[in-house]
């Protein structure tokens, strides 16, 4: 993929949404839709839920987006319909829901939606998504395994995600369902591939594909592959506990940084690399 332009807003689930709590991550993504800018909801990863849309929209009205707007859209069919690209075409940010990620990606995959997604990213519109809409955005994505139990070799299941972030997987409500395990093990698949795990109510603002910073109230988890000196993982040992020797993990909170490319944290401090502007 050509260097993008965009910005991606990747959450955990459960952001603070009342009008009573902190609504950093959605102020962040309701200030990428700033004057009159269009705003659209995406609610396909949820077939049961149609009404988290018009949830989603009161609040980016109350933050104060002038033209917010859900895009029905439940089928292949309706993802290749040039009236449904049309009402995203103008879009500067997109807004994906919760639900199963695999409805993003069986729904949209390689139709003119995917494809109209990744041109507005490529020219510097902000995708956002929450939860399965967070996991969807990388190349490869999570969507199933044990959370709270040891990394099984054969418990882990991953699939193609939208491919608008390269180079890692991203796992949801990490903290909240104890999913260092499986996110581990995607790890292990593909050392390649950084593993970022997300809290609840925390996101990362990645800019270009490049640099994250972290938003939010919990805390953002970097396991990095590239270090591992050894690992079980092979098709002739599918079963058992995933042993692994040397992964580096980084924890990231509210205000630090890191740098994809050179995998690097971009925190305060004194070894800290200086930012240039």
């Amino acid at each position: 993929m050509t260097q993008p332009r965009g910005t991606l807003i990747i959450i955990g689930g459960h952001e603070e949404r009342t009008r009573e709590g902190d609504r950093a991550i959605l102020a962040e993504v309701a200030s990428r839709a700033s004057g009159h800018k269009l705003l659209v909801v995406v609610t396909v990863a949820s077939e049961t839920h149609a009404d988290w849309g018009e949830d989603y929209v009161r609040v980016f009205r109350e933050l104060g987006v002038h033209n917010p707007r859900v895009l029905s859209l439940r089928s292949r069919q309706e993802a290749q319909d040039e009236q449904v690209v049309g009402q995203l075409a103008e879009a500067a940010v997109v807004f994906f829901t919760g639900g199963d990620q695999l409805r993003i990606t069986s729904q949209l995959g390689d139709s003119p939606v995917y494809r109209c997604l990744h041109e507005l990213y490529r020219r510097g519109a902000t995708i956002a998504g929450t939860s399965a809409g967070a996991a969807a955005m990388s190349e490869t994505m999570v969507v199933g395994g044990e959370g709270e139990a040891s990394p099984g070799i054969s418990a882990l299941r991953m699939a193609p995600g939208l491919g608008l972030l390269e180079g890692v997987v991203v796992d949801s409500h990490f903290a909240e369902r104890g999913r260092f395990g499986r996110l581990l093990g995607a790890v292990a698949q593909n050392p390649a591939n950084l593993g970022l795990g997300l809290d609840e109510d925390t996101a990362l603002v990645v800019e270009r594909g490049q640099r994250f910073r972290v938003l939010g109230s919990g805390a953002a988890y970097v396991l990095d592959g590239s270090s591992i000196r050894y690992s079980s993982l092979s098709e002739a040992q599918p079963e058992g506990v995933l042993t692994i020797h040397g992964v580096t993990l980084h924890v990231l909170g509210k205000g630090d940084g890191f740098d994809l490319a050179q995998r690097q944290p971009l925190s305060p401090g004194p070894d800290a690399p200086e930012e240039v502007s």
